[in-house]
């Protein structure tokens, strides 16, 4: 075998353990939650449906907004100086705004990093 054939070889073998724990990282898609969530449900409610949400604020109307988040960056594009080249990252996003304790609005969507 050649030299070069080696170091590929070697290469490939030292970034096998990357690809297989990509795989084996739990996959979590607030799609499936959103949908889940429906208008008239209790804060209580959704936190035993969903969890605690990532973020909370108040609008100046009263509404509490609740947003949850998940990266759904591909592992390629996390690579220090080379992912930036494949484009942005993604997340999902859900908000979920109250009003009086109680869903008003629910907003699935995808938004780039």
């Amino acid at each position: 075998m050649k030299i070069l054939e080696k170091y590929i070889l070697l290469f490939i073998i030292g970034l096998s353990p990357f690809f297989l724990t990509s795989c084996a990282s739990k996959q979590h898609h607030l799609a499936v939650d959103a949908s889940i969530i429906s208008k008239g449900q209790t804060k209580a409610q959704v936190t035993d449906l969903v969890g605690k949400p990532d973020y909370i604020t108040e609008t100046e109307n009263g509404e509490e907004q609740w947003y949850y988040y998940n990266d759904i960056t591909p592992f390629y594009k996390k690579i220090p100086l080379f992912g930036r080249l494949f484009g942005k990252g993604k997340m999902e996003v859900i908000q979920v705004t109250f009003y009086r304790d109680r869903v008003s609005k629910v907003i699935y969507y995808v938004a780039e990093k």
